[in-house]
């Protein structure tokens, strides 16, 4: 089974790939619905408030940050909080997680979230450009990422230029900024974007590779606007989504909860 298998399993029976999923749809709905060009808003704008309202809405679903609660009866008790700010109807179409299933792990300050063994960062693209994200030109922490071996070399990848490989200091500076602990956990991506005038959306998971010189951003990457087809494991009951109006309109997934031990936060 391929790495990509392996993540897509692990994260959609946990609820993960679905709370992303909501938290995308919900953060770029009340983007668009603040977004007011006459204000001088602009795409920067959209796409700085939308990566913050991800943050905070991974964190709502994921009982993190100042959602954080100590047991689900505290967390039936602090609804309000979590509830607070969204737009209607977009709480009781919340996948709900148990609290402990998901920890933050940040890594060198930029948020990250935690299930198991994966852990995945979030980062923002020109709409359209997904497969060409220059990933040497990000943050260390976003090369240090893509700068990651791959587990199973023999799954299938994305194509690559052969004449386009990174340069071998920068994959052993970023390798050897691990330390042991951080170097048992697969860190992915959620790469997210919008193009305001169609308000048409992109959101992708996936393991991002160092493409020096240009080439595939990605090792393998998985599209979350897409209803799981379950053609990627094992098989499962399929997620129906309710028909879409727009960004105010967030579908209902099915979710299946369960416990992993968790460390801390990452450093």
């Amino acid at each position: 089974m391929s790495e990509q298998q392996d993540a897509l399993e692990d994260l959609e029976e946990a609820g993960v790939l679905a709370a992303i999923s909501w938290a995308a749809e919900s953060a770029y709905a009340r983007t668009m619905r603040d977004y007011d060009p006459d204000a001088g808003h602009d795409q920067g704008w959209v796409g700085y408030t939308a990566h913050g309202f991800l943050r905070d809405r991974q964190d709502r679903v994921f009982s993190c940050g100042k959602y954080a609660v100590n047991s689900p009866a505290d967390a039936l008790s602090g609804l309000d909080t979590v509830a607070a700010g969204l737009l209607p109807r977009e709480f009781d179409r919340m996948p709900r997680i148990i609290p402990g299933t998901v920890t933050r792990a940040n890594l060198n300050g930029s948020p990250g979230w935690r299930f198991g063994d994966w852990r995945w960062l979030q980062s923002a693209f020109p709409f359209g450009e997904s497969n060409v994200i220059p990933w040497p030109q990000k943050s260390p922490t976003k090369r240090r990422v893509a700068a990651q071996t791959v587990a199973n070399p023999d799954q299938p990848m994305l194509p690559v230029d052969e004449n386009e490989a990174p340069l071998f200091e920068e994959i052993m500076e970023a390798l050897l900024s691990l330390d042991e602990d951080e170097d048992a956990l697969t860190t992915l991506v959620v790469a997210h974007s919008v193009q305001k005038e169609l308000g048409a959306r992109e959101l992708f998971l996936g393991r991002s590779r160092l493409n020096k010189g240009g080439g595939s951003a990605w090792h393998w990457k998985h599209d979350l606007l897409t209803p799981p087809s379950g053609d990627y494991g094992r098989t499962r009951k399929p997620i129906t989504p309710e028909p879409s109006g727009g960004f105010d309109s967030v579908p209902d997934a099915a979710v299946r909860l369960r416990r992993h031990a968790q460390e801390g936060d990452g450093k």
